[in-house]
This record gives structure tokens, C-alpha cells and sequence, in this order.
């Protein structure tokens, strides 16, 4: 059966390579045909210009006959010389792919009448080429020559009879080669179906002969696959035979080892996984207690540095030892925002920000950063401007916080890159839906701007418009970068247009809900509570401060003792709770990290007692500043929260609500 079918086989490539060697002599002939066409008209052309570059692709084009003449010459050898015979045939251009098909036509069916009297036909051709050949030279001596037109007319006229006798011989050459290729067709499907009706019969005879042997192989193959579709990977199918399906069984059997074998690496892989996505973990969570230790060890000397030197700015009256103290001052803050840029973008990149949504007054808050930055601008004699739109609400919904950070940052550059000038803050109503305003903010500096090269690049991490940039005017480069994050976690866009030397223009697109009439009337009010706080009732407020750094109680007390507030201390948790059961406070300022007993856990039992004492307003005040720390302070009964280092202003702001919201 076998041997049938590979003759069959055998048979049909044998037509297949035979026709398609058939196929490029017709081709090969067009080749030739044309190429002959070619010269002759390289010829008469030359006869008119005379130029020598019509003579030269003459002779370019005869180089296909004369080819194709050399491989033929090789092949008809009684002794064939096959890489002449090869080189001839390129030569005439034929295609390299079907070169040895028409040299295996040639040797062996040149004896056939058609391939034989095609070949007949193709020599009688060569001594015409031939004259084409000396017909060409004696034209090209006439021309170069100088003589008469008549006489090279008369070389013109014998080109004319020759190319007709060529082309008279290329119509019988293919005409002659049609003949062969259909008597081979016929020739070759006579044999292919009487082995078509051979191999029919005997595959009749022989699938009767098997079929039993399939059967019980091909129930056993099943049946192993039922085993496996239930996940048991340790039965093998048994071998009835070593055909066909005997193969196929042991292919089974094989591939349920593989199967087997690949279980078992992934349950390796998925248990290295499993580790690796523990130490990733691990590792994670060491870096974010390295974070939140250096917030803390960097923010409490901080606290007190900062501290103290505003308190000592106050005392001061020597211009000198102001301004000193002013620079100290400055390079504090400076190295606080270091520090805040640092933390915030690891938060940003272990993607730790959460995003909050509260009533708040867009307008009020612009105002109140233009208030804080004012001093920085005046310094440099920088005018700062603003135009909000007036159909921005009143109270809008939205993160007031990573608003307020972008909107400092940005206002910060203007004012840090621009020697001279106006800083604008513009406020635009872009859409206004039932549900939500969409408004785009505008910084606009006239600053030293930023070259064009760079404007893509400014908000990648580290990257500021100039080396010389970085050194004149500082900054760690992470500023626009937190920027582009925070704008694209509250589902905003942010872009730049800048000329160098005259100045930048930040744009960024924000989306806020809207807040009813009735709730922002309420959201009104209460926004502006801290600012139509009255000086209270008691004459002297009572405050312990619970911090286990006595530079830090000191600080504190010398703040609130200037205000005539009453103090008292507490070095950690344990002292501050027995403190407050036993004697009586107004407030209590809390830190969070202490020996023996922290803040949350002196927080945590004071809300448990059950008298009038457990409501005492107790206020966060901590460098603990990483992610979730304000919440966990409220959850566990806190009432507020601050940051180290803090203003006073900003302490007393938060004491007096609270007193405030006690009394009442």
C-alpha cells in the first residue's frame, strides 16, 4: 500500500517538475524572444543616433541568446557539461529555481519528437543570431566609418529580413513545446488513474483487515483520556500493537508523562512564585518602615529646628541676626520639601495614594495659597494675579488636598523660575454638566521658560530643563513629576507650553462633582468656621502634651505659653493616661511613637472610660506622615490631625475649633 501510494506520489511530482520544467522553457523562449526584439531595436536605434550606448545595449541584449546557445551546446554533449550548461541558462535570464528542471528536460527527453524538434528548432535559430552578430559589426563600422545612409539603410533592411525569419522559428519553438507538454499531460494521467484504481482496491481490503485492531486500540486510547480529563495522571494505556495505533497509544503515553511531569513544575513554579511574591512583599514592607522611620527621625529635629527658630525670629530685633535667622529658616523649609517630594513620590510609586472627596471652596483655597506665597513673590518683586471663572461654584466636590498640592507646586516653579515679572493663576469653566464642571487651570509665568527639547521630558522623575538650571536654582527635579501623577490619578490631563526667555504656561484639566444649593450654603459656612473663630471664654486653656522628646515639649510649651495657654507634659502614653484620670485639660496634644505606651494605644483607653473625661479633644501631632496614619488616628478616636513640623499658626487654628466645638 505504502509502495502504491509513494509511485503515485513519485508519479505526480514527476509531472508536476517535468510540466513546470516545460512551463520555463515557454518562458525562457519569451526570454529569449524578447531579448532578441531588444537588439534589434538597439540596432535600428543606433542606425538613426548613432550613439555607442545603443550599440553597447545591443549587445547587452544578445547576451540572452547567446546564453541560452552555450547551455544547449553543453547539455547535447555526449559528455554534458552541467555548470556550463548552468551558467548558460542564467545568462539567458532564466530563473534560478527552475534551471535544473529544464536540464533534467533536456537530458532526458531530448530524444521525445516534441522536446527534439523544439531543440531543432531553437539551433536553426543560432546561425541567424550569428548574422545578427556580423550584421551589427559591419553597421558599426559603417557609422563609425562616416558612410553613406544608403548602405546602412541596406544593413537596416537585412536586420528587418532576419528578425522576421526569428520570429517565425519562436512561434514554432512554442507552438512545438505546447505540443509536448499536452502529449505528457495525457501520458501522466493514464498512469495516475490506473494507480488511483489500484490504491482504491487495496485500501478497501486493508481497512477491513484493520479495523478490529483500531477498535481495541482506540478504546484503550479513550479510556485513558477519560482517566485524565479526572485529573489522575498515573495510569497509562496499554500497547495492543506496534502499527499505527500502537504509536498513537505510546504517543499517549508519553504526553500523559509529560503532562505528569509539567503538574509538577508548576506546582515547583507556583510554590516559588508563592515565595518570591513573599519576599517582593517583605521587601516592600521594609521599605515602607525605612520611609515612615526617616519621616519621622528627619520631621522631629525638624519640628524643633524649624520651631525655635521662628520663635527666636520673634524675639529678634537686630536686622542682622533677623536675616540670619530668616535664611535658617528657609533652608529648613527647603529641606522639608525635599523630604515631603521624596515620601510622596515613593507613595505615588507603591501606588498607596488615596483619594479623598469633600466639599470645599475652590476660590477660598486659591486665595488662601496666593496668601502663603505672597511674601516669596514680594521678595522678588513678582506680581501675582488671578482670574476665576464665574461659573465655577461656590463649593465644589472634589480631593482637596492633591488640589492644593498641585496647585503649590506649580506656583512654587513660577515664582522659583521667574526673576521678574507676574505670575498668573487662571480658573476656566470648560463643561458644565447636571452632575459634574469640568475646569481647566492655568499657571502662567514670565520665567526663563523651558527649551522646546525638553518640554516632553520635564515631568519625567528627576529631570529639570538644564544641568545649569538644577544648580542656580535647587530642587531634587521630583516636583512636576509628583505633579503629572497626581493630575493623572484624579483622571486629569497636564501639558506645557514654554518659550525660552519668555516665560512657561502649565495647563491641567480637573473634573468635580457638583454640591446641592442647599448642602453648600451648609459647606459654606463651615468653611469658613476657623476664620470666624472668636478668642474663647476660658481665660486660660489647659494642654497636655504627651511627646516622649523633651525638645519637643519644650518647643510646644514656649508656643502656647506665649498665647497664655496653661501646660503640662507627659513623657509617653502611660503617664498621659494616669495624668488625664487624675487631674483635669481642655485638650490633650498626642504623639504617636513613645516607649511603654504610644499614642494610639493612651487614645484607645481614654475613649473606653465611661465619664465626661473619655470625650476630651485630643489632637495627633506627629511625623508620621505615611499613608493611612491621619485615618487611623480618627478611627481609633482622635479628633484631629498635625503633621511635624507645623506652624503655630496652623496649631492654634486646630486648638480653637476644637475648644470651640467642646464648649459648644
Amino acid at each position: 500500500m505504502a509502495a502504491l501510494v509513494t509511485i503515485e506520489l513519485f508519479t505526480l511530482y514527476f509531472a508536476v517538475t517535468t510540466l513546470s520544467a516545460v512551463r520555463s522553457f515557454v518562458a525562457g523562449e519569451g526570454m529569449w524572444s524578447k531579448a532578441e526584439k531588444d537588439a534589434a531595436g538597439a540596432l535600428n536605434q543606433y542606425a538613426h543616433s548613432h550613439n555607442e550606448a545603443d550599440y553597447e545595449a545591443f549587445k547587452q541584449y544578445l547576451k540572452v541568446p547567446l546564453g541560452d546557445r552555450n547551455s544547449r551546446l553543453a547539455l547535447l554533449t555526449p559528455h554534458p557539461d552541467l555548470e556550463k550548461a548552468r551558467q548558460g541558462l542564467l545568462d539567458g535570464r532564466n530563473h534560478p529555481d527552475d534551471i535544473d528542471g529544464m536540464i533534467k528536460l533536456v537530458l532526458r527527453f531530448h530524444k521525445v519528437f516534441y522536446i527534439n524538434k523544439a531543440f531543432t528548432l531553437w539551433a536553426n535559430a543560432e546561425p541567424i543570431i550569428g548574422q545578427l552578430t556580423k550584421i551589427s559589426e559591419d553597421l558599426h563600422h559603417k557609422i563609425n566609418s562616416g558612410a553613406p545612409q544608403k548602405d546602412i539603410d541596406r544593413s537596416l533592411e537585412n536586420i528587418k529580413l532576419l528578425n522576421k525569419q526569428l520570429t517565425d522559428m519562436e512561434d514554432g519553438f512554442s507552438y512545438t513545446l505546447g505540443e509536448g507538454a499536452r502529449w505528457l499531460e495525457d501520458l501522466v494521467l493514464k498512469i495516475l488513474l490506473t494507480l488511483s484504481v489500484t490504491i482504491g482496491t487495496t485500501s478497501i481490503l486493508i481497512t477491513i483487515s484493520v479495523s478490529n485492531g483500531i477498535e481495541k486500540g482506540l478504546k484503550a486510547i479513550i479510556n485513558g483520556a477519560k482517566f485524565i480529563g479526572k485529573g489522575d495522571l498515573s495510569n497509562r494505556v496499554k500497547v495492543y500493537s506496534q502499527d499505527e495505533i500502537g504509536l498513537l497509544a505510546n504517543a499517549f503515553n508519553q504526553m500523559t508523562d509529560k503532562l505528569e511531569q509539567n503538574s509538577q513544575e508548576i506546582k515547583r513554579q507556583e510554590e516559588s512564585l508563592r515565595q518570591e511574591k513573599e519576599r517582593v512583599l517583605a521587601s516592600e514592607k521594609v521599605k515602607q518602615l525605612f520611609l515612615m522611620n526617616m519621616s519621622h527621625e528627619i520631621r522631629t529635629p525638624m519640628n524643633v529646628v524649624l520651631g525655635f527658630a521662628h520663635l527666636l525670629e520673634d524675639t529678634l530685633i537686630d536686622d542682622e541676626q533677623l536675616e540670619y535667622t530668616s535664611m535658617l529658616i528657609k533652608a529648613g523649609n527647603d529641606l522639608l520639601v525635599i523630604l515631603t517630594d521624596i515620601l510622596e513620590f515613593s507613595k505615588i510609586e507603591s501606588g498607596d495614594i488615596v483619594l479623598e472627596t469633600h466639599p470645599f471652596s475652590l476660590n477660598q483655597m486659591i486665595y488662601a495659597i496666593l496668601a502663603d506665597i505672597e511674601p516669596q513673590a514680594v521678595a522678588k518683586n513678582i506680581h501675582l494675579n488671578c482670574f476665576i471663572d464665574n461659573a465655577v461654584p461656590e463649593v465644589i466636590l472634589g480631593d482637596k488636598s492633591r488640589v492644593n498640592q498641585i496647585l503649590i507646586k506649580l506656583l512654587s516653579n513660577a515664582i522659583k523660575f521667574t526673576e521678574r515679572g507676574e505670575v498668573m493663576v487662571t480658573v476656566c469653566c470648560i463643561e458644565n454638566y447636571p452632575e459634574y464642571i469640568e475646569l481647566e487651570f492655568s499657571i502662567k509665568d514670565t520665567g526663563i521658560g523651558i527649551p522646546v527639547e525638553m518640554q516632553e521630558q520635564i515631568f519625567d522623575h528627576f529631570e529639570q530643563a538644564s544641568i545649569g538650571t538644577e544648580r542656580k536654582f535647587g530642587g531634587t527635579g521630583l516636583g512636576l513629576s509628583i505633579v503629572k501623577q497626581l493630575v493623572k490619578l484624579l483622571d486629569g490631563s497636564i501639558h506645557v507650553n514654554s518659550t525660552p526667555g519668555k516665560g512657561s504656561e502649565f495647563h491641567f484639566r480637573l473634573s468635580f462633582l457638583k454640591y446641592s444649593h442647599r448642602k453648600g450654603r451648609a459647606e459654606s459656612m463651615a468653611l469658613n468656621t476657623v476664620n470666624k473663630l472668636e478668642p474663647l471664654s476660658i481665660s486660660k486653656p489647659r494642654v497636655l502634651i504627651v511627646d516622649d522628646n523633651p525638645m519637643n515639649r519644650m518647643l510646644v510649651i514656649k508656643i502656647l505659653q506665649k498665647r497664655g495657654f496653661e501646660t503640662d507634659t507627659a513623657e509617653n502614653g502611660k503617664i498621659a493616661v494616669f495624668k488625664v484620670r487624675n487631674q483635669n485639660y481642655d485638650i490633650v496634644l498626642m504623639d504617636l511613637q513613645m516607649p511603654e505606651m504610644d499614642g494610639y494605644e493612651a487614645t484607645r483607653q481614654i475613649r473606653e472610660w465611661r465619664n465626661d473625661k473619655s470625650n476630651i479633644p485630643i489632637i495627633a501631632m506627629t511625623a508620621h506622615t505615611m499613608p493611612g496614619e491621619k485615618e487611623k488616628c480618627f478611627e481609633i478616636g482622635m479628633n484631629d490631625f498635625l503633621p511635624k513640623p507645623f506652624f503655630s499658626d496652623v496649631l492654634f487654628e486646630k486648638i480653637y475649633a476644637l475648644l470651640l466645638l467642646n464648649k459648644n
